[in-house]
C-alpha cells in the first residue's frame, strides 16, 4: 500500500472532499496483504457519495486482505451499503458474518442494521429478537434506538402491550435523544390497549417538551382518545403506528467516519432537545425491570400487589395506614428487584446454565433450552467446539447486569484438559448461553 497516496486519502476524506478521498485511498491500494486499509476508506468514501453499488465491490477488495484486522467492520459495513440497494437477504448474510466474530466492538451495530433489514424482509419476529439483543449489548453506548424499534416490531406483530414496555424501557435512557418519537409511539401503543388518559399524556408531552410532530395516523389516535375521554362511547382503535425510527430505506450517508453505522435508519433520526425527567410516562419506574423480568412474572407482580391491596382495604387500619404499607412493600421490592439485577443475580444463575448445558452435551441431551433464541445450526456451530467430556469444572463468573462471562475447565475423554470461555445473556430473571470460545491464554494457544 503506498502510505503517502492513503495520508493523502486521509486529510481528503477528514475535509469532507469524498471524491478526492475516494480516488487517493484507491491508487492507495494494492493488491493482497496490506490492501484492506485503503479498500475500506475507499468504502466509506464510495458510501458519503451515495455511491453503494461501488462501495459493496471496493468492500468486497477490502475483505480479500485476510491480514486486515478490521475485517468484521468493513463486513458490517458491507452490509449497511447493500440495505441501501435493497439487498436485504445478502445483508443479512454480511451481517452475520461480521457477528462470527466475538472480538468486534460494534456487534450492536451489525444487529441494529441486521433487525432493520430483517424487517424490511418482512421477518418482525426475527427483527425483534435483533434489535432485544442489541439493547442488551452492553457495548451499546444508546440502547434507546433499539428498544423503539423493537416496540414498532411489536405493535407490527399486534403486541402493543409489549410495545408500551419497549417504548417505556426506551425513554428511561437519559443517552436517547429521540424521546419525541417514543414518546408518540408510546401514546399509539397506549390507544391501542384503551389506555386512552396514559395516550394522551404521552402525545401532549411528544408535542410540549418535544415540539414532535405526529403523523396522520398518530394524530388520529390522539383525537380518537380525547374522545373516549370525554365521553363513554364506543372506542375505535385507529390503525396505524409508523411514528418512529424505521422510515423506508433512503440513501442517506452514514454518520461514523471509520465505520458505517450498522443502522441504515440512523441518518434519518433528528436531534431532540432535552425532555423534563420527571414528565415521561414510566420515567419513574426502573427501566432495568423490563431486562430483569419476562412480561409473564411482570403481570404476576401486578396481581399480587392489586391482591394485597384488596386485603388491606378489609382491614380495619385507617387509610393512612393502608397507603404506607402499600408503598413500603412496592420499595422493598422494587429494590430487592433493582439490586438484583445490578449485582448480576438471577434465576437460573450463569453457574446453573452453564452446569446445566454441559451435564446436557454429556449426556447427548438437547441443549438449545439453555441458550438464547437463536438458529439451531448457530447453536450446533458453537457447540461444536467443546470436545466430547469426561468431566468439568467451573471457575470464575463475571457479572454483569446484562451479560456475564463464566470460565470452565473441560476435560475430554482424551487429552489434556482445555480451558474455555461461556458467555451469557440476560433473560427474563435468568441467564442463557450466547457463546463458547476457547480461552488460550489459559490453555496455552496461539493468538
Amino acid at each position: 500500500m503506498d502510505q503517502v497516496r492513503f495520508d493523502e486519502g486521509r486529510k481528503a476524506y477528514d475535509a469532507k472532499d469524498f471524491r478526492a478521498a475516494a480516488k487517493a485511498f484507491l491508487e492507495a491500494a494494492g493488491r493482497g496483504e496490506g490492501s484492506g486499509a485503503a479498500y475500506h476508506m475507499a468504502g466509506n468514501s464510495f458510501v458519503r457519495l451515495r455511491r453503494y453499488a461501488d462501495a459493496v465491490t471496493v468492500y468486497r477488495y477490502a475483505l480479500a486482505d485476510e491480514t486486515y484486522p478490521k475485517r468484521s467492520a468493513v463486513q458490517c459495513n458491507l452490509a449497511a451499503a447493500r440495505v441501501a440497494l435493497g439487498e436485504y437477504a445478502e445483508a443479512v448474510r454480511d451481517y452475520d458474518a461480521a457477528l462470527e466474530d466475538p472480538e468486534y466492538e460494534g456487534q450492536y451495530r451489525a444487529l441494529q442494521g441486521k433487525a432493520g433489514a430483517l424487517f424490511e424482509m418482512g421477518r418482525t419476529e426475527d427483527a425483534a429478537m435483533a434489535y432485544r439483543q442489541a439493547a442488551l449489548d452492553s457495548d451499546n453506548p444508546d440502547p434507546g434506538k433499539a428498544l423503539n424499534n423493537l416496540g414498532l416490531c411489536f405493535m407490527a406483530l399486534d403486541r402493543p402491550t409489549d410495545a408500551v414496555e419497549a417504548y417505556r424501557a426506551a425513554l428511561g435512557f437519559d443517552s436517547y435523544t429521540g424521546r419525541g418519537k417514543a414518546l408518540a409511539n408510546l401514546g399509539m401503543a397506549y390507544h391501542a390497549i384503551g389506555c386512552h388518559g396514559d395516550a394522551v399524556k404521552a402525545f401532549e408531552k411528544a408535542i410540549e417538551l418535544h415540539s414532535h410532530e405526529l403523523t396522520q395516523a398518530a394524530r388520529e389516535a390522539y383525537a380518537a382518545s380525547q374522545d373516549a375521554l370525554r365521553a363513554p362511547a364506543e372506542r375505535e382503535v385507529v390503525e396505524g403506528w409508523s411514528t418512529g425510527e424505521m422510515p423506508p430505506v433512503t440513501a442517506e450517508s452514514p454518520a461514523v467516519p471509520d465505520e458505517v453505522a450498522g443502522d441504515p435508519f440512523s441518518a434519518a433520526r433528528a436531534a431532540m432537545p432535552p425532555v423534563e425527567q420527571d414528565g415521561d410516562p414510566g420515567a419513574d419506574d426502573d427501566v432495568n425491570a423490563f431486562f430483569a423480568m419476562t412480561d409473564a412474572e411482570m403481570r404476576e407482580r401486578d396481581r399480587d400487589s392489586r391482591r394485597l391491596e384488596r386485603e388491606q382495604r378489609t382491614a380495619t387500619r385507617g387509610p393512612w395506614a393502608l397507603i404506607g404499607t402499600v408503598l413500603l412493600v412496592i420499595v422493598l421490592v422494587t429494590g430487592a428487584l433493582v439490586g438484583a439485577f445490578l449485582t448480576g443475580l438471577g434465576y437460573p444463575t450463569q453457574k446453573m446454565t452453564v452446569s446445566g448445558m454441559l451435564e446436557a452435551r454429556a449426556d447427548g441431551r438437547p441443549v438449545a433450552g439453555y441458550w438464547v433464541a437463536v438458529p439451531t445450526s448457530d447453536i450446533d456451530k458453537e457447540m461444536a467446539k467443546l470436545p466430547p467430556l469426561r468431566e468439568y469444572v467451573i471457575g470464575t463468573v463475571e457479572r454483569s447486569p446484562r451479560t456475564s462471562r463464566v470460565s470452565v475447565t473441560v476435560t475430554p475423554e482424551s487429552g489434556a484438559p482445555l480451558d474455555y470461555e461461556i458467555t451469557l445473556a440476560r433473560e427474563g430473571v435468568g441467564w442463557k448461553v450466547t457463546g463458547v470460545e476457547n480461552d488460550w491464554r489459559s490453555t496455552g494457544g496461539g493468538s
